[in-house]
């Protein structure tokens, strides 16, 4: 499976202008899809930023930075509250960049691939893998939100 991991990709004072940023966006609550059994648990939320500048720099940085010449679709960022989770989806595009801002790590579940493969949320941390490769978010057992943001790409 082809599953691309990077640390450490966006240096301190960019990354803390990131979180920041994560404090004025606006948030709609979104189910997992893919569970079948609806609960609790399977709300989150999600921000839209196709037009953040921030979020559209951050998307070509990764782009210069990782050689990848895949075309911006659309982007957003997930939260998932203390003790939820995602359902196994695969996601729109070709190709999907995921990155972990959160400073605080411990705990927060990770996302996991269909197939078993578990990346762990780890700050700083860029993930690009093929857009119908199945994977959720695992269950976040901190306290805290647990961010991501998403980028959807097309060949």
């Amino acid at each position: 499976m082809d599953i691309k991991i990077f640390d450490n990709v966006l240096e301190n004072s960019f990354l803390e202008f990131i979180r920041e940023e994560l404090d004025i966006l606006t948030w709609i609550t979104q189910q997992s899809q893919s569970t079948s059994s609806k609960t609790i648990n399977d709300l989150f939320f999600r921000s839209s930023q196709e037009n953040f500048f921030s979020h559209q720099f951050l998307y070509n940085f990764f782009c210069k930075k990782y050689n990848l010449t895949n075309k911006f679709l659309r982007s957003y960022v997930n939260c998932h509250p203390p003790q939820s989770s995602g359902g196994f989806h695969n996601d729109d595009g070709d190709m999907t960049l995921l990155f972990y801002p959160d400073k605080n790590e411990k705990n927060k579940g990770g996302t996991e691939f269909k197939d078993g493969t578990k990346v762990d949320y780890k700050t700083n941390r860029l993930i690009i893998f093929d857009a119908k490769i199945l994977h959720k978010a695992n269950i976040n057992l901190s306290n805290e939100m647990r961010y991501s943001i998403a980028w959807k790409t097309l060949r």
